[in-house]
């Protein structure tokens, strides 16, 4: 951050502490909707509030405390965001928008963005050569090749970013272990009926399931118990429903998965009202549901060194960063595709705000 007198610039540790008891409402994953072409308001306790709203209590709370710290309310920020937002030119031009309109609304006049994997690279601790930056999170894989020189400066080669993350892996480990425990494959009577494809896409999108508990919806289910459906599943789909159990079954799902990158099998465990599910899961299973983010990811790799002017056997070193980027599978991967570089990790959720506030990566800035 930068003071108003253009003469401070220092990073600054900014923790934001809360009641986890206490009354609240839960939003996650907000920069997955910025790009999204709904102009949506939520209540928040009697209030409608947009996802600018949103992110500007966070962004404000930040600006607080980095007054608190430095004396000085800051005027700008730089801000990451992914080398390319989901949904196209015109997802960029909302998602940005919305940022900067959030930033404008807690405070700050001069906003930046750079993208994350750029940050990144500016936070790693390597030496002169070329290496690309895997910047592997919850919602977006996010590359970049660039070359440092002997006095430490970067030059960015190339960028390429594309919607595979780590929920993405999540959500299918769930419509594999947990949703046919909630009826997402059951059949019954001669007709062999099953749940309406919408319920079923729900179960691994805590979102969308959360959306679903309406009286109407929870008594047709009830009618499909009565009309021969398993009632043992749907019950476990009502609970699921009702008692709002989607974002606790994801993040179950979620352990389990990290659990998968340092041993061959795992038992994932969820019982809360009628939802029992113990289900053994291996990494072999679930390299293949990931089968097709793999091949996503080596076309999005060769995209990037192709667009670097560069062969394979010219990256010296892959720099990890993101949650993500730890799965041995997405490892292995990059061992095939770029054999002679070695492998470097940053730290995992850090490593991108720390490279937003080091000298230099404003250069890479984007003001508009």
């Amino acid at each position: 951050m930068t003071s108003s007198d253009n003469k401070t610039s220092r990073p600054v540790e900014a923790h934001i502490y809360t009641d986890t008891s206490s009354p609240g409402r839960l939003f996650q994953a907000l920069k997955t909707f910025l790009g999204d072409p709904l102009e949506t308001r939520t209540n928040v306790f009697g209030d409608a509030k947009g996802l600018e709203d949103l992110i500007a209590l966070i962004l404000a709370h930040v600006r607080e405390r980095a007054k608190e710290l430095t004396g000085t309310a800051p005027d700008a920020i730089t801000l990451g965001r992914p080398v390319r937002f989901i949904g196209g030119d015109d997802a960029e031009h909302r998602a940005t928008g919305r940022l900067r309109a959030a930033a404008e609304l807690a405070g700050f006049r001069d906003v930046r963005f750079v993208p994350e994997p750029i940050a990144a690279a500016h936070a790693a601790d390597v030496g002169p050569g070329t290496s690309l930056v895997f910047d592997f999170g919850g919602g977006t894989l996010d590359l970049c090749v660039v070359r440092r020189d002997e006095r430490g400066g970067i030059a960015v080669l190339a960028t390429a970013g594309g919607p595979i993350g780590g929920d993405r892996a999540t959500e299918l480990l769930i419509e594999d272990a947990v949703a046919p425990r909630l009826g997402s494959r059951a059949e019954w009577g001669p007709k062999r009926l099953r749940l309406p494809r919408y319920i079923v896409n729900a179960l691994r999108d805590w979102h969308a399931l959360s959306a679903l508990n309406e009286k109407p919806l929870l008594d047709a289910l009830d009618d499909l118990v009565r009309a021969g459906a398993p009632r043992r599943e749907l019950a476990a789909l009502r609970s699921a429903i009702e008692l709002q159990l989607g974002y606790e079954i994801f993040q179950t799902t979620d352990a389990t998965k990290i659990d998968l990158s340092t041993v061959p099998a795992a038992i994932l465990t969820y019982h809360h009202a009628e939802v029992d599910v113990d289900a053994r899961v291996t990494r072999g299973r679930f390299e293949h549901l990931i089968g097709p983010m793999l091949n996503e990811t080596a076309t999005l790799v060769r995209r990037v060194t192709g667009d670097a002017g560069l062969e394979p056997s010219e990256i010296s070193m892959v720099v990890y960063t993101g949650g993500s980027s730890a799965i041995p599978a997405f490892r292995a991967l990059m061992r095939d595709l770029v054999p002679k570089a070695a492998a470097r990790d940053a730290a995992a959720f850090t490593s991108v705000a720390a490279g937003l506030a080091m000298p230099g990566v404003t250069e890479a800035a984007i003001t508009s």
